[in-house]
């Protein structure tokens, strides 16, 4: 995974964070069943359980279900985020990459610091301790990342970021 951040990228991601197992070269695509894949897309568009069923026109236990599902596919269980799931759908060619916005943001040292972990859909207290850094500063910097970005939640953060271009997966050219 490659990050960028003022219009450089940062070839390394951090320890234990997203990366193909290939450098330079993406994961083969995944391929989900379409209903999982459906639900994906749509997590990843920031929704949350009661809209994610009436987009899809099922009962909120069935994305439940359906979440457990990929849960297992991805082998992410509980607790991991939901914006995990999107990072891994992302990664492995599960789910379609979405389009360059084109917008410019410039994204200061500390929120630039947790884009590779945000992407990744780390949690946030996983990333304070592996930055280092108090759990307060990293849950503040994470919600300014998420505003600046005009994400609504850590999945729509994931899509957001790659939006954005602050983070592609190794092996996309770059603009």
């Amino acid at each position: 995974m490659h990050t960028r951040t003022d219009s450089h990228a940062l070839t390394t991601a951090p320890p234990g964070v997203g990366g193909s197992a290939h450098p330079g070269t993406l994961a083969p695509a995944v391929e989900l069943p379409p209903k999982s894949r459906e639900t994906l897309l749509a997590i990843a568009d920031g929704l949350q359980k009661r809209r994610l069923a009436q987009r899809l026109g099922i009962s909120p236990n069935t994305i439940w279900d359906r979440t457990a599902r990929l849960r297992v596919f991805f082998d992410c269980p509980q607790p991991s985020p939901l914006s995990a799931l999107v990072a891994l759908g992302y990664e492995t060619g599960a789910i379609p990459l979405p389009a360059l916005s084109g917008e410019t943001i410039l994204i200061p040292p500390t929120e630039a610091a947790l884009v590779p972990y945000a992407a990744a859909g780390v949690r946030t207290q996983v990333m304070a301790e592996q930055l280092r850094m108090p759990f307060s500063v990293v849950q503040n910097a994470t919600y300014v990342l998420r505003q600046r970005i005009k994400a609504v939640n850590g999945p729509h953060a994931v899509k957001r970021l790659h939006e954005l271009g602050l983070v592609t997966p190794a092996g996309r050219r770059e603009a």
